[in-house]
């Protein structure tokens, strides 16, 4: 006999699926095209369950940026090498792309959807990657000073060789997935 759910549980399962399924349509026609009405028929949800749970349309793209794409940046571990905390950002794309392929697969085309000056998401997706160009900034810097890194190495130069790559790497896959195997070249562009 199966229990039944809590209150609590079923807002985080209804949460969950709701967001999965902006997921999925931003995948299939971007986020600008997606409606309220279909996040919450793809996710099994009337309408009302999506205003119930977030209120607007908006404010499952704010979720979803705080859910997903967030993790994208990651924190700097206590302790870490500067080298460590540069390749945690490799390592985060790989982490989220073995959980979930789909969302992972969001969040690159929900970042190439803000190229528009006029999308919604341009804002959100300037501060994540400006925010992510900062912290590994710091892990280059932090890897010259403790000597996890070469000391000749050109700190601003490495930085846009490195979200260049993972961007690149992402578009690549994205367009041309039968193609370009996300993990494999983001590990040879890691060791690299």
């Amino acid at each position: 006999m199966s229990q039944r759910l809590t209150q609590y549980q079923r807002v985080e399962q209804s949460s969950r699926r709701l967001l999965q399924a902006a997921a999925e349509l931003i995948v299939e026609k971007g986020w600008e095209a997606t409606t309220a009405a279909e996040i919450g028929r793809r996710a099994g949800y009337s309408r009302a369950m999506v205003h119930a749970r977030y209120g607007s349309k908006d404010a499952i793209l704010a979720a979803f940026q705080q859910v997903y794409v967030a993790r994208l940046n990651p924190d700097p571990e206590p302790g870490s090498t500067g080298l460590q905390q540069v390749l945690a950002h490799f390592d985060r794309v790989q982490e989220i792309h073995a959980e979930d392929a789909a969302v992972t697969r969001a969040m690159f085309v929900s970042a190439f959807e803000a190229v528009k000056t006029s999308s919604p998401l341009r804002e959100g997706v300037r501060e994540q990657i400006s925010g992510a160009a900062t912290k590994v900034g710091a892990g280059v810097r932090a890897g010259i000073a403790d000597g996890s890194l070469r000391p000749d190495i050109d700190a601003d130069a490495a930085v846009r060789d490195i979200t260049g790559s993972i961007f690149g790497i992402a578009f690549q896959w994205v367009v041309l997935p039968e193609e370009h195997d996300l993990d494999l070249e983001i590990t040879c562009v890691r060791t690299r």
